[in-house]
């Protein structure tokens, strides 16, 4: 279903379940994660073992042969059996040793020998990136930590809380991945950037992503929050939460709880979640050209299948045998605990109590989320400290932080075509014109020579 899925952060490269191990540790505070090493393709359940279903050029996959089409039926002496088994075996081998697949293409059987390769690191010689960790319930969290080129003293810093799903926030090999270009061009402006991997996401231990409720989630954004306010690097006064789709369920919360200096939120959810839903899943069947009789009944069946799932809690599969319908209509890229937390939540209540200045931006192609969310949280804040809070529109960006056009235009590119977009710099500008009202910026950001991100 193509309504929540839609609001994941997922890049392109964590869309396609590129299968990583891990090699050396990188050492931060006290704190070793190892980082991990990537095989670089796609994989996909078959009857026979797990077929290959994408190779990624210059990848460890592609040096070894691996070619779209394979089974692979062995890694080593053990059988593979599903893709989720052969993402944790892969992830246990070792980095520049040669391990033995067992692969099948055209019905002949072959031992193909695989060197595990390193994931790339971020390098941009004027905004230097630090791999570092957190802990969170006893299991360390990978961090990036961007930092100006000529950081001196304590300097200004922003959290980004991400999107839901489990996608990767490490990702050098992405030149458009929104969070790594905004953190680049923040830090060009002179702010700390962090950005957190999730709970078994590339680097990251701890329980697998798909099976983390947001309240777990909460707590590793606050892990993050209270480690980047301790940062040598950070200002501890001068942090400032950046909440992106459900992230902006998150960052409210975490300003409650932490002393921060302000939130900026983008393309996110102002109203219960399950009124949220109907409203987004209504925009998107118009905007596929559905007939309205049609609507309506998805709209009525949309209603009935979150509310057994989410307000009942009901089995998935016992909700699925009395309404068919709700295997489609009840696909989140998040697990059901984590789902039903969120349509707990009443989503207003933590703005009635935000105390510091707030700019809300809203991209006009966004088809996931709407203008008239930001605008109820801007008023919210507003209503009882007027002034303190701004909505900004961007013409053009989508819900991803890219450049899509219209929203019609955005449909069409992401969901017909199935295309990744351009990241839209416009974005970066907005936060950096707030940030640098309130703090001591870089005068010029193009002053150290900007090189690309990665």
């Amino acid at each position: 279903m193509r309504l929540v899925k839609s609001i994941s952060r997922a890049s392109a490269i964590a869309a396609i379940g590129l299968i990583a191990a891990t090699t050396v540790a990188v050492a931060s505070d006290g704190l070793n994660l190892p980082r991990r090493v990537l095989f670089g393709a796609g994989v996909d359940a078959s009857p026979q073992g797990i077929k290959v279903t994408l190779v990624v050029p210059a990848s460890a996959a592609q040096y070894a042969g691996i070619r779209v089409g394979d089974v692979i039926l062995k890694v080593g002496q053990t059988e593979i059996t599903s893709p989720t088994q052969f993402a944790v075996m892969v992830k246990g081998l070792p980095a520049g040793e040669p391990v033995s697949f067992v692969t099948v293409r055209n019905g002949i059987r072959t031992i193909v020998p695989v060197i595990l390769h390193p994931a790339p690191v971020e390098s941009d010689r004027n905004v230097p990136t630090r791999y570092e960790a957190v802990m969170v319930d006893g299991s360390l969290r990978r961090t990036l930590v961007t930092l100006p080129g000529d950081v001196h003293g304590h300097r200004p810093a922003v959290l980004i809380v991400g999107g839901i799903g489990c996608y990767s926030v490490d990702n050098a090999a992405d030149r458009e991945d929104a969070y790594s270009r905004l953190a680049h061009d923040l830090g060009r402006r002179g702010i700390v950037v962090m950005r957190l991997e999730k709970s078994g996401v590339g680097d990251s231990k701890g329980p697998p992503c798909g099976t983390v409720d947001l309240a777990s989630e909460i707590r590793s954004y606050a892990a993050a929050l209270d480690a980047l306010q301790t940062h040598p690097f950070v200002d501890r006064d001068r942090v400032y939460l950046f909440g992106h789709s459900i992230g902006t369920l998150i960052a409210p919360r975490l300003a409650l709880s932490h002393k921060v200096a302000g939130i900026v939120i983008a393309e996110g959810v102002g109203r219960n979640w399950i009124e949220y839903e109907l409203l987004n899943l209504r925009r998107q069947l118009e905007l596929e050209g559905e007939p309205a009789d049609q609507i309506d009944e998805r709209m009525r069946l949309k209603e009935l299948c979150a509310h057994r799932l989410l307000i009942e809690k009901a089995d998935e599969a016992e909700i699925e045998k009395l309404e068919p319908a709700c295997k489609e209509l009840n696909v989140y890229p998040a697990s059901a605990a984590y789902m039903q937390q969120a349509a707990s939540l009443n989503i207003a209540e933590p703005w009635t109590k935000v105390s510091v200045p707030l700019l809300a931006i809203y991209g006009t192609a966004d088809f996931v989320t709407a203008e008239d969310d930001h605008r109820r949280i801007v008023d919210i804040v507003n209503s009882s400290r007027p002034g303190l809070a701004a909505l900004r529109l961007l013409p053009g960006m989508d819900h991803h932080l890219d450049y899509a056009g219209t929203r019609q235009q955005a449909w069409d590119l992401r969901v017909r075509q199935n295309r990744t977009l351009p990241y839209d710099s416009q974005f970066s500008d907005a936060v950096a014109d707030w940030l640098c009202a309130r703090e001591r910026c870089f005068d010029d950001p193009t002053s150290a020579g900007p090189s690309p991100p990665h």
